[in-house]
């Protein structure tokens, strides 16, 4: 059985005042996990959370699963986990009682399903010694995997996280990893970070953004090949930095199916 996705976007542009942030971006995600690179300022916080369809575009097209729809829209929403850079969480609620009432807001009607679905998630991230804690008395660390908890609760086809180890000592961070990459398996998971080959070891594809475009989408080794054979396949954070200094153009794969 093919569980494969794809979120598509094209020509997607967004401007604050006259400043212009992405101009007429495009990319097809899809199953697997994709890392959003670039410098800072460069709109990889604004392109995810027009994704998640909590800012309007100035104008562009979105596809889920080859469905024209709009980010905005309910089933769109339904279908995205989203991780803030700095989220909001309920600092009374203990950690069980948030996550279950983030399932509530996503339709979970049933009691036991929730139980089930909180005990599977609260385990993946090592929360179990935590459930009975306000979140207010959790650590960073622990905190921030409340944090990412409540984008993984509801079992979304489509995880977006920004900036996710934040505050995440190297174990965690580890750990963190290996459950990403077995989310990747059936979903399209995409992830904003600094730490370039950490993130690229564990990521299929690297998209970068810069000058209000995407200049680069495609796979980690693709990166480093634009060195011109210069760089160990390891030394994707070199062959970033090359990138981000050349003034060669752009490298994007075509997707699946285009037209080379």
């Amino acid at each position: 059985m093919d569980m494969s996705h794809s979120m598509v976007f094209s020509d997607v542009s967004k401007r604050f005042g006259q400043k212009i942030i992405l101009d007429k971006v495009a990319a097809t995600l899809e199953t697997g996990i994709t890392a959003i690179l670039g410098p800072n300022g460069a709109g990889k916080t604004t392109l995810l959370r027009i994704l998640a369809g909590l800012l309007p575009p100035d104008e562009g097209e979105f596809q889920l699963d080859n469905a024209t729809m709009k980010p905005e829209s309910r089933f769109w929403r339904n279908q995205i986990g989203y991780l803030p850079q700095a989220p909001g969480l309920y600092e009374r609620m203990t950690v069980k009682d948030y996550l279950d009432y983030m399932l509530l807001l996503s339709a979970w009607k049933n009691r036991d399903t929730r139980r089930s679905r909180i005990s599977q998630v609260m385990e993946q991230l090592n929360l179990v010694e935590y459930a009975g804690t306000a979140i207010g008395h959790l650590s960073g660390g622990t905190r921030q995997r409340a944090a990412i908890a409540q984008a993984l609760i509801h079992n979304p086809m489509i995880l977006l996280l920004d900036e996710p180890t934040n505050n995440l000592d190297a174990d965690e961070r580890e750990r963190f990893h290996r459950l990403l990459e077995h989310i990747g398996e059936d979903r399209v998971v995409v992830v904003i970070g600094h730490v370039v080959n950490e993130i690229a070891a564990y990521s299929r594809k690297l998209l970068v953004v810069s000058g209000a475009q995407i200049s680069f989408f495609d796979t980690p080794a693709a990166l480093v090949a634009l060195a011109g054979g210069r760089l160990r396949q390891d030394e994707v954070e070199q062959a970033y930095r090359l990138l981000l200094r050349s003034e060669t153009g752009r490298h994007v794969a075509p997707a699946p199916g285009a037209v080379k």
